[in-house]
């Protein structure tokens, strides 16, 4: 069963609370988990890792638990926000070791880390002790440990933190490729356009609770309280007032006085009003010149959900 269930999972620190009552269900892909820094990410990302456990609720991966069955680990990937490398070890040598920590043989282990080393433009570090790495080196170096036993499920927090343009893109092509593998790929990051670019299965929480999940599109359809800003410019703007106060999904409209074929438009349902568009710009004998959502992108949705 290529799954995970997480079951009303909450989990405290003393008297301070960091998840309440989470549930999710994740399935091969990438899924993006969002929030801002505090927000319970890391907290989660270690209960499904089984680097932590629940204070109550469960966790199932791959049809087990932690607690069960120890094997499961063998099958985890984990790339912590926290740098805990072997600093008196080549990247070679550490690479090397966490593979047979996982029960690989010398000869496959040390095949798999001159791949590694390769895939990420590790080789001109040669020898040199992981203390002397840049911060960049030292990111590619965790990230690859936990790939490089081809895990069935991968955990990255916060990966891209440190890496020039050119890694990060690397990473998000190499996160992208192990999602559609069969893999389920887990990367959390408060930096939104990022995992934006990888994935449009998103997950955000905020206070240790999770407060929405889908694609941009899906969650800001839940945002009903918040209506969505688009931008319009049309041949006769009084008119498409006229008639889109016809619809109850159009909660208000401003005409822009700098521009006379311009209005702003407030909408609480997106979807719907952009399957009525035709329909309204037909009643209206109208030409739609430009259409701009102001604010469709997830953080501005994001920055709506965490308020």
């Amino acid at each position: 069963m290529n799954q995970i269930f997480v079951n009303k999972v909450s989990k405290w620190y003393g008297d301070v609370s960091a998840l309440n009552e989470v549930s999710l269900e994740l399935e091969p892909g990438v899924l993006g988990l969002l929030g801002p820094n505090g927000a319970g990410k890391s907290t989660l990302l270690k209960l499904m890792a089984g680097q932590l456990d629940a204070s109550l609720g469960n966790i199932t991966v791959l049809g087990r638990t932690y607690a069960q069955d120890a094997t499961l680990f063998y099958d985890i990937g984990f790339c912590p926000e926290q740098d805990s490398l072997w600093e008196e070890f080549s990247g070679g040598q550490f690479l090397s070791a966490m593979l047979k920590l996982h029960g690989w043989g010398a000869h496959d282990a040390d095949r798999r880390t001159k791949e590694l080393i390769g895939l990420f433009d590790l080789e001109r570090a040669g020898n040199r002790r992981v203390k002397g790495y840049s911060k960049g080196m030292r990111q590619k170096l965790r990230i690859a440990q936990a790939l490089a036993h081809n895990p069935k499920v991968l955990f990255l927090d916060e990966p891209m933190a440190g890496l020039d343009a050119t890694s990060r893109a690397f990473v998000a092509d190499l996160v992208q490729e192990m999602g559609e593998q069969d893999r389920i790929v887990v990367i959390s990051s408060h930096i939104l356009h990022e995992v934006e670019s990888i994935t449009k299965d998103m997950v955000l929480i905020n206070q240790g609770q999770l407060r929405a999940r889908g694609n941009v599109y899906e969650i800001r359809e839940l945002l009903t309280d918040h209506p969505l800003q688009l931008e319009l410019t049309v041949s006769d703007p009084r008119t498409l007032v006229r008639v889109c106060m016809e619809y109850n999904h159009v909660v208000k409209i401003e005409l822009d006085p700098t521009d006379p074929e311009r209005i702003i438009l407030f909408t609480q349902h997106q979807n719907q009003f952009f399957k009525d568009l035709p329909e309204i710009l037909e009643r209206g004998d109208l030409k739609l010149k430009s259409l701009h959502a102001e604010d469709e992108d997830m953080e501005s949705v994001f920055k709506y959900l965490v308020k």
